[in-house]
């Protein structure tokens, strides 16, 4: 007697291939994404980055042009605008930075980290006894080495991001100058039945991520200038230099302000030897940070960015393992048009029929 054998038929309609066409793209799109980006990070970088400036400058830009200036003329103007503020400044703060620079050259031709790292660690056992103790000073001198190591890499990253912003120069000019056929050109792509929700994706994307880069770099400034102050005020060796690391690390949110504290506190200790200038650092950072949180960031920054506070910090921590401190840096906005995007292509999939 022959068994039975029972057969599976399964039916793909059109509607469901297209839909695992599309997941299977969108899942290689991704991989491909993580394959090409760590050897792609530094050209990717300098894009976003030129794209975020643009995003900065794009209002000033409109201003001119909504006032009868042509845009070519307004863009070159804008930037020659921003070349002469960077010429005042540097020529304004030069004695000041190249005073530090030639003082920070020196001490590290003198000491290597190493070094460093045992006179920090001798005064510290000096202010407390207790960190005498051989095993706890192995302890304090493994993680000293770690933390000196990664502040020193951190800061001088971050002043190379600041000097590799005058190299963007020329593709901010040609997103700022070519911005809009540049978009029309994206949208052209895009399907007639998803023009509209194409277009206010990239409406909210670049309104919300304008808002909040402008708000964040006016803050940076200003936290920045009340820590070059704080730093004067204390008599802390490069004052100026490490105020203004300060003020730029602060729009990385909650690790920012390590980058400006911890380098000011242990030249405090270095200098003193007492924990007198060090509680007084810490207490300066402290209060301008409270007071950046309660007075100026509601007011300037507000919830352009609605993120949780966990959600900020995985983000911020994912990107410092993908791009360094051009990820720390790019995380919350990068999140900011992830999130945007989700959500209007969510509301898309549910009111345009994307599938049908």
């Amino acid at each position: 007697m022959t068994s039975p054998i029972t057969s599976l038929t399964v039916n793909y309609t059109p509607k469901a291939v297209k839909k695992i066409a599309i997941w299977a793209g969108a899942l290689l799109l991704f991989v491909a994404l993580l394959i090409i980006l760590p050897p792609l990070k530094s050209v990717m970088s300098s894009l976003v980055i030129a794209l975020f400036v643009t995003m900065l400058l794009n209002p000033v830009v409109d201003f001119f042009e909504n006032r009868g200036i042509d845009r070519l003329l307004a863009v070159v103007l804008v930037l020659m605008v921003i070349v002469f503020l960077m010429v005042l400044g540097v020529k304004f703060f030069a004695p000041v930075v190249s005073h530090e620079i030639e003082q920070m050259s020196a001490g590290l031709q003198n000491q290597s980290p190493e070094e460093m790292t045992l006179k920090f660690q001798e005064r510290l056992g000096k202010a407390v006894p207790l960190l005498r103790n051989p095993l706890i000073q192995a302890k304090t001198k493994e993680q000293l080495d770690a933390l000196l190591q990664k502040s020193l890499s951190l800061i001088v990253q971050l002043f190379s991001a600041v000097m590799d912003m005058v190299m963007l120069g020329f593709i901010t000019f040609f997103f700022l100058k070519d911005g809009r056929r540049m978009k029309k050109a994206v949208v052209r792509w895009v399907p007639n039945r998803y023009f509209e929700m194409a277009l206010i994706i990239l409406h909210k994307t670049e309104r919300q991520l304008g808002k909040y880069l402008r708000g964040q770099l006016l803050v940076a400034i200003i936290v920045g200038a009340m820590s070059v102050a704080a730093l004067y005020l204390l008599h802390i060796r490069y004052y100026f230099f490490i105020g203004t690391m300060a003020g730029l690390a602060n729009m990385i949110p909650y690790f920012g302000p390590v980058v400006g504290a911890v380098p000011a506190m242990i030249i405090a200790l270095m200098d003193y030897g007492s924990f007198g200038p060090v509680t007084a650092v810490a207490v300066a950072f402290a209060s301008i940070q409270l007071f950046e949180n309660i007075f100026i960031s509601p007011f300037i920054v507000s919830r352009s960015v609605e993120l949780h506070p966990l959600t900020v910090i995985i983000v911020i921590l994912i990107g410092g393992q993908l791009l360094d401190i051009f990820g720390m840096l790019l995380a919350v906005p990068v999140a900011s048009i992830l999130k945007v995007s989700v959500k209007e292509l969510y509301w898309g999939f549910k009111n345009y029929r994307i599938f049908a």
